[in-house]
């Protein structure tokens, strides 16, 4: 369900069968009468017999799309010459225009008085000179007409932070509403005219092939999407690459890109895979020309496959009570985390947001809106595993919940191949039968042996299960709550981590309120990266998830751990006090025997009797 309200009842025709593109065609091509470039974010046919209306009632309507100045940047200094539009029917009196905001004042405009079915072309009295800056492009109807469905669209694929605003319809003067998130694109565009060194040769990367997390050096084929975006055929296009502190390589490619073409996929071959770090492309050469192509970067991960960790994945669900379609995602997905290659190594958390707040939403889940792309067009039911992009359509790491049970379970399938060298293990210090305190310790270790470079922090949750509600929309009356996320322990951003050689170790506090019912609640940990980073880089690198321990140390056993003391000694761990039996553990949860302990973080349970106590010990 989506949170920006939509004006459904203005909408006449919608295709049931509209085919999805995984990336759309901005149009750059010739007219046939005169040397104009055609440029606009639609492509350059639409269907004119499937166009957009306002139903059975007559209105004032302004239509328009955005511009925006990475855009246009490639042909700054062109000069605007009209606006070319498309209709699928004939219409009277209709005002193109040219905004630098969607609603200010004209700076170019011209009326048409009679406007045709298909394309019409319009040109300025006074042409502009293009400038590096947004532009909104649309058309002014005084009166549609009863039943018209006059406006001209195609389709594209989900929106991105970077092509919104590329369909808004205003009605009898009200606020635009955005219909991108439909995958519509107002069928419009700006007719340019320039010289051939400006208008000539010139491509564009549209995207790099995303990659799992690779083996250390090895070789990779890359394959890079571009178009041509230039009036002229490309029959050749010069690729640069780089691959953090590489040195930069050129691959170079024939081809066949006529102006106007779809876009077009070559392959980098054999490229070598020897570090982590951000991948650039940049288009270097177009036609034997020199060019200066706007670089695409993406982040490559490495590992070393002898040094990986115990892998877990953390799944995180956008739902709330106002959501009527949330019951459902969260029955689907139910049914795939239960499944047994999933059931203990998928961690699933509820974040009450995305479609309206209710009792259960904490500020850092709406912070979390981020994940969206775009907090204006949240919504739910939605998940994200591990806060990494899986679904190629998106670019963002928030998806939809699918019905079909075996995608979801695919996408679970994907998460869990990505491999780790973070370990993480959590340990409690709780009194919450004396005074509902809570002292959670996360420990961790890179098992590369080389911490990563990049900030890391620790996030925890925790969750109760187990809420009984009949205030769940679409639930029948009675509704359980599991997974929800009571508490962000240590904020939305985590606490940093600061490395003591390969290890870390992080300790958050909390005291539950007395209606959280402390014997139904889970602590959930997770190693991620910076949630305020590109949404391409904020990938978690391992979790854990522990029952809460209600009374690990009561008033009666906090007196006995202090009695009791631990400490290294030549290679073994020592403990002074009395007990009965001690079992100790690395900080990658692994149980060891008490003699030639490697160095290291240790975490020691001493028990004596019904008695028992944590302590921590570091072996240098």
């Amino acid at each position: 369900m989506k949170k920006n309200i939509l004006f459904f009842a203005l909408i006449a025709v919608f295709s049931c069968n509209t085919i999805i593109a995984k990336s759309f065609t901005p149009a750059f091509v010739k007219g046939s009468t005169a040397n104009y470039l055609r440029l606009g974010i639609c492509n350059h046919e639409f269907n004119e017999n499937e166009g957009l209306g306002i139903g059975n009632s007559s209105a004032e309507v302004h239509a328009v799309t955005k511009l925006s100045a990475d855009f246009v940047a490639p042909y700054e200094g062109a000069i605007i010459t009209g606006i070319n539009f498309g209709l699928c029917e004939p219409l009277s009196n209709i005002t193109v225009f040219i905004r630098e905001t969607a609603t200010g004042a004209y700076i170019a405009s011209k009326k048409l008085a009679n406007a045709k079915k298909g394309w019409n072309s319009v040109i300025f009295d006074t042409p502009l000179t293009l400038e590096k800056k947004n532009y909104y492009i649309g058309y002014h109807i005084p009166t549609l007409p009863p039943g018209s469905n006059a406006l001209g669209y195609n389709h594209k694929s989900a929106a991105t932070a970077e092509a919104r605003e590329t369909l808004m319809l205003s009605i009898d003067k009200g606020a635009f509403d955005d219909f991108t998130d439909y995958g519509l694109v107002l069928s419009i565009q700006l007719l340019l005219t320039g010289d051939e060194a400006k208008f000539g040769n010139k491509a564009e990367v549209v995207e790099i092939g995303r990659t799992k997390p690779q083996p250390i050096n090895s070789v990779l084929d890359i394959p890079v999407k571009f178009r041509n975006i230039g009036t002229n055929k490309i029959t050749n296009i010069e690729i640069t690459y780089k691959l953090g502190t590489n040195t930069p390589a050129t691959q170079s490619f024939s081809i066949e890109a006529p102006a106007g073409s779809v876009p077009q996929t070559v392959t980098l071959e054999d490229v070598q895979i020897n570090m982590s770090g951000n991948f650039t492309v940049s288009i270097t050469k177009v036609n034997g020309i020199e060019f200066s192509g706007t670089p695409v970067s993406i982040q490559i991960n490495t590992y070393d496959p002898t040094k990986n960790a115990e892998r877990k994945v953390l799944l995180e669900q956008f739902s709330t009570e106002k959501c009527g379609s949330c019951p459902s995602g969260t029955s689907t997905l139910k049914k795939v985390v239960e499944q047994p290659e999933f059931a203990d190594n998928v961690l699933w958390v509820v974040h009450h947001a995305g479609y309206y707040p209710d009792s259960y939403t904490i500020p850092e889940s709406v912070s979390y809106e981020r994940f969206y792309g775009n907090a204006d067009y949240v919504y739910a039911p939605a998940m994200m595993l591990d806060r990494t992009i899986f679904d190629e359509y998106e670019n963002v790491p928030v998806m939809g919940i699918d019905g079909d049970e075996e995608i979801v379970a695919d996408f679970f399938r994907e998460a869990l191949n990505v491999p780790t060298t973070t370990s993480i293990v959590i340990t409690q210090s709780n009194t919450v039968d004396v005074d509902r305190k809570v002292r959670i310790e996360v420990y961790g270790k890179d098992l590369s042996g080389t911490p990563p470079t990049e900030d890391l922090y620790v996030y925890i949750f925790l969750l109760e299960n187990g809420i009984k509600t009949t205030t769940q929309s679409n639930s029948g009356g009675s509704y359980t709550h599991n997974n929800l996320i009571r508490s962000a322990v240590n904020g939305a951003g985590g606490a940093k981590i600061t490395w003591n050689g390969n290890t870390f170790s992080v300790t958050a506090e909390a005291t539950l309120p007395t209606e959280w019912k402390a014997e139904n609640m889970d602590v959930v940990a997770f190693v991620a990266k910076n949630y305020q980073n590109p949404l391409n880089n904020t990938q978690v690198l391992n979790a854990e998830k522990v029952k809460l321990i209600i009374n690990s140390l009561t008033a009666v056993e906090n007196v006995y751990s202090e009695t009791i003391h631990a400490y290294a000694k030549n290679g073994t761990i020592v403990v002074n006090g009395e007990y009965t039996s001690i079992s100790i553990y690395g900080i990658d949860g692994k149980e060891f025997r008490n003699n030639n302990l490697p160095k290291g973080i240790y975490i020691v349970k001493v028990e004596n009797k019904s008695q028992s106590a944590v302590k921590k010990v570091m072996l240098r």
